[in-house]
């Protein structure tokens, strides 16, 4: 739980200045029962105006929110304790205040009665949509007089922030060429896990039914299927490219564009990193954005990676894809698997990619220059019509593959899944 400090306050008292002047012109030139009236009721509409300036200065307001991680569509809780004050009874208008780069995000605002005789307790929810880290710093407190004549509004502020990770994509398979040994294993390079090396259990993921362990699902009411050790893994160098390529003509058109794909290409990134993890492999992630973010599975979890790409963008100028493999040609062996997801590569990649198979067992290039169908939605016909540096580099997708450098433009009547599984 953290406690808000005051920020700034406004006062908004116009029509009460223009009452109170009709009140004592009134009072100099008629000067009755009523003008008496409406000089007390100015009066105490003052008194109460500094009064409730007063209180909502020194508000003691404490904040608390029910996770600080959170995928996208999860609804995250905020709860606002505002303590009760002496001698007054105020109606406040609550509204968190929640800053998001890529996305709107507004609670709703709530409307409380704060008493003198106990504490007020104002929960909100939002639910994001995209990923990112999302500032929750501030609220604003709001209050007026029942006749309209003022109003007070008061900013609390104390840093505070949530993380928002990307989606991740369901995948099933993804071919890697080749596995490492590990040491005092033996391997044929067919099987990635030794079946004598029995570790535990696990829950049931349509597998083979002779992986699932029967006596255990009986037990537990479920299937479960049986997990082993491996006897290699897989090495895998997979490149996000986020930026735009020089070889874009329709900058304008393609910049919006960029901004779309990033989301589908951290979320296909996403995917494949849990999978390698899932089946024992290796993995390591270059990031091509507005920085170049490199990071390995050595002592992390892939969930570090979903915080690592959680607020990863690329720009329009930027860093290109090709430069940065060319540096890490060296880094590549036999056993290694290259990936590229990238919005839009032509033939200027050309050389780069076969220098990369010579040094690795196999290159795999995703190219997504649309929206692609999601996988429960039905095929419709496609209207795309590709670039013609995109559309040659496709041409030249079968002469590629006899050198395991495999080319794939996801076209907007397919899913991803579907392209995978054609791999």
């Amino acid at each position: 739980m953290k406690r808000l400090e005051l920020e700034e306050i406004r006062s908004r008292k116009g029509p009460l200045i223009i009452a109170t002047g009709f009140s004592v012109g009134w009072s100099l030139f008629f000067f009755n029962v009523y003008s008496a009236m409406f000089l007390t009721l100015s009066a105490v509409v003052w008194i109460y105006y500094y009064l409730s300036k007063l209180t909502l200065k020194n508000l003691t307001i404490d904040r608390s929110v029910d996770r600080e991680r959170l995928f996208p569509g999860e609804t995250l809780t905020l709860v606002h304790n505002i303590q009760r004050v002496p001698f007054i009874s105020l109606s406040l208008t609550v509204i968190p205040v929640i800053r998001a780069e890529r996305e709107y995000a507004a609670p709703r605002e709530s409307s409380i009665s704060l008493s003198s005789t106990e504490d007020s307790r104002v929960e909100s929810k939002v639910v994001f949509r995209r990923r990112g880290e999302k500032d929750l710093s501030r609220l604003v407190v709001a209050c007026r007089d029942p006749l309209g004549l003022f109003s007070h509004s008061a900013t609390y502020c104390t840093p505070q922030s949530v993380l928002v990770l990307p989606k991740v994509m369901d995948l099933e398979t993804f071919p890697l060429r080749l596995r490492e040994l590990l040491p005092g294993r033996e391997s044929d390079f067919r099987l990635m896990e030794d079946p004598v090396d029995f570790k535990g259990i696990k829950e049931y993921e349509r597998e083979s039914l002779n992986r699932i362990h029967w006596n255990a699902s009986a037990k537990l009411g479920k299937l479960m299927s049986k997990e082993f050790g491996y006897t290699a893994v897989s090495k895998t160098v997979l490149y996000l490219d986020l930026n735009l390529s020089r070889e874009v003509f329709a900058r304008d058109v393609w910049e919006r564009i960029r901004i779309d794909y990033e989301e589908i290409a951290v979320q296909l990134a996403l995917g494949l990193i849990r999978l390698s993890y899932k089946s024992g492999g290796s993995i390591r992630l270059v990031s091509v954005g507005e920085e170049v973010l490199r990071l390995s599975d050595r002592g992390r979890d892939w969930i570090d990676f979903a915080e690592a790409l959680s607020d990863t963008k690329g720009v329009d100028h930027g860093f290109q894809l090709n430069e940065i493999i060319e540096d890490d040609l060296e880094q590549f062996d036999p056993s290694t698997t290259v990936v590229l997801i990238s919005l839009y590569l032509g033939e200027e990649i050309l050389p780069q990619l076969l220098r990369a198979r010579s040094h690795a067992s196999r290159v795999v290039v995703l190219i997504i220059p649309f929206s692609p169908r999601e996988p429960w939605m039905k095929r419709n016909v496609s209207y795309q019509m590709l670039p013609k540096t995109i559309d040659e580099l496709k041409k030249r997708a079968a002469f590629l593959e006899e050198e395991q450098i495999i080319v794939r433009v996801v076209g907007d009547d397919q899913s991803i899944q579907e392209v995978l599984l054609d791999l």
